[in-house]
C-alpha cells in the first residue's frame, strides 16, 4: 500500500469515529421564552379597545395595630376604626380576624383586657364569634400594641406611566395605545367597596308604605307622580330674558 492511499484512510477513519462519537449533526435548541406574569387589568383579546384595560380586585394581607389603655378601655377613635373595619368585611365570609397579643403579656393585662374589648366591638358590628381567633406575636417588649391581622379585598388599576403612543399620530384614525387606561386607573382609585367589582351590589328592600300610597292614589284615578317642582321645569329664566 502506498502512503497516500494510507493517509486517504486514516481521514476517513477519523471522520467516521468523529461521527459517532458526537451522534451525527445535532438541531439547535429552540429559545425559551420568559413567562410574563398576568396582567389582571389588561386583557389584549378584549372585544372593543375600550375594555383593555380594567379595574380589578386582588386580595391582600391587613393590618390594625391598637395601643393599649388602662383596663382595655378603647378610646373613640379605635372604636371607629374597629366598626369600620368590620362593616367593610361583613360580606367577605371566609375572612378571619386575628387578634394578636404580644408574647411577653399576661392574660390579664391591659393588653389581653385591650384584646377582648376590641374583639367584643366587632362582635357588635356584626362579625361572627367564629372569625375572630385570638393568638399572639413575637414581641417581649412591655407595652406592645394589639394587632389585629385579616384577609381583604382591594382595588387595582392599570399602570398608566409608562409606553405610551404618540397621540397625534393618528393616520390610521385608530385609538392610541393607552385608551382607556387613565379611566380605569381612576375607577380602582375611587371605589369604596372592592366588591362592586365582582359583582353587582344587592339591592335595598322597596319602601312598602310608599308603594301603598301610590296603589291606593292608581286605584281611585289620582296622579300618583310627585308634584311638579317650580325648580325642575325647563322654563328659560327671567335673569338671561
Amino acid at each position: 500500500m502506498t502512503r497516500t492511499p494510507l493517509i486517504t484512510a486514516l481521514a476517513v477513519s477519523a471522520l467516521m469515529l468523529s461521527a459517532c462519537a458526537t451522534g451525527g449533526a445535532r438541531h439547535a435548541a429552540a429559545p425559551v421564552r420568559p413567562t410574563k406574569a398576568v396582567n389582571p387589568t389588561y386583557d389584549p383579546k378584549a372585544r372593543t379597545e375600550l375594555d383593555r384595560y380594567r379595574a380589578a380586585t386582588r386580595e391582600t394581607d391587613g393590618e390594625l395595630a391598637l395601643a393599649q389603655h388602662p383596663n382595655g378601655r378603647l378610646s373613640d377613635a379605635q372604636k371607629t376604626a374597629l366598626i369600620s373595619l368590620a362593616q367593610a368585611n361583613l360580606g367577605s365570609e371566609g375572612s378571619t380576624f386575628i387578634i394578636r397579643t404580644a408574647t411577653g403579656e399576661t392574660n390579664f393585662g391591659d393588653a389581653a383586657q385591650t384584646a377582648r374589648a376590641a374583639a367584643e366591638v366587632m362582635r357588635a358590628s356584626g362579625i361572627p364569634t367564629s372569625r375572630i381567633l385570638m393568638d399572639h406575636y413575637d414581641a417581649t417588649s412591655s407595652g406592645a400594641p394589639v394587632k389585629i391581622t385579616y384577609r381583604t379585598l382591594v382595588a387595582v388599576g392599570p399602570d398608566c406611566r409608562k409606553g405610551w403612543d404618540d397621540m397625534a399620530a393618528t393616520g390610521s384614525n385608530r385609538n392610541y395605545g393607552h385608551f382607556g387606561c387613565a379611566a380605569s386607573a381612576n375607577l380602582a382609585a375611587m371605589i369604596a367597596d372592592p366588591r362592586d367589582l365582582q359583582h353587582p351590589a344587592a339591592e335595598d328592600p322597596s319602601d312598602a308604605t310608599r308603594r301603598g300610597v301610590t296603589l291606593g292614589k292608581y286605584r281611585k284615578g289620582e296622579q300618583t307622580s310627585a308634584a311638579k317642582d317650580d325648580q325642575a321645569s325647563g322654563a328659560v329664566s327671567s335673569s338671561v330674558k
